[in-house]
């Protein structure tokens, strides 16, 4: 079995990779007050100091970010994808992107509506956007309607939907994140009896061992 090499666990190798971010981002020192905001982080929602400020571990050390978080908060900060990328970028060229590629393209800045039989996105404005969608609104069920929303959103946003949704009927919500862990949280719950992970940072600084 060939033997695995971790190319930037630590050291100078995840240094480096801070400054690929950095320039990510629009800049390393841009990229640095970003993280050091108050805020979680922004892919397991427990990191980053919360209302004390980013750069801090869940034992209140100083300097502590996870490559991860670094990665989610460069993507967060990229340029705006211009309409004109749209215009001449077709449904069919999209699919042949890779995750990657798709990640590197930079944010969606502009509601996009795809019509009928056509094979490319179009660019609306926001008022177009609403209007469409109080259209189809008002045009469905609360049985076969779903909402589903952003797992970056805030814990007041995410509220606020649900109790849209309850409103109007139905109790069919959810988010990118719950959607993402639903099978690992059935599993974990079966197996350990918990949903999510029962290790927390201190054991694994006194563990001997970690596999």
């Amino acid at each position: 079995m060939a033997k695995l090499k971790v190319k930037s666990g630590g050291g100078w190798p995840a240094i480096r990779y801070s400054f690929r971010m950095g320039k990510k981002a629009g800049g390393i020192f841009k990229l640095y007050r970003a993280l050091r905001s108050s805020n979680t982080c922004k892919t397991c929602a427990l990191g980053m100091g919360g209302v004390s400020g980013g750069m801090h571990n869940e034992l209140g050390q100083r300097f502590q970010v996870c490559k991860k978080s670094m990665q989610a908060q460069a993507q967060d900060m990229q340029a705006g994808i211009p309409a004109e990328f749209f215009e001449n970028t077709s449904i069919e060229d999209l699919a042949k992107f890779t995750g990657r590629d798709l990640e590197s393209m930079g944010r969606l800045i502009q509601p996009l509506y795809l019509a009928e039989g056509a094979t490319h996105f179009q660019v609306i404005n926001w008022q177009d956007a609403l209007t469409k969608l109080l259209e189809n609104w008002q045009a469905a069920t609360p049985d076969r309607s779903f909402f589903y929303t952003s797992g970056r959103s805030s814990m007041e946003a995410a509220f606020l939907v649900q109790l849209l949704a309850r409103q109007w009927g139905t109790n069919n919500v959810n988010n990118c994140s719950y959607y993402c862990h639903q099978a690992s949280g059935v599993g974990l719950a079966q197996s350990l009896g918990g949903g999510t992970s029962t290790v927390s940072l201190e054991d694994v600084r006194k563990a001997d061992l970690v596999v």
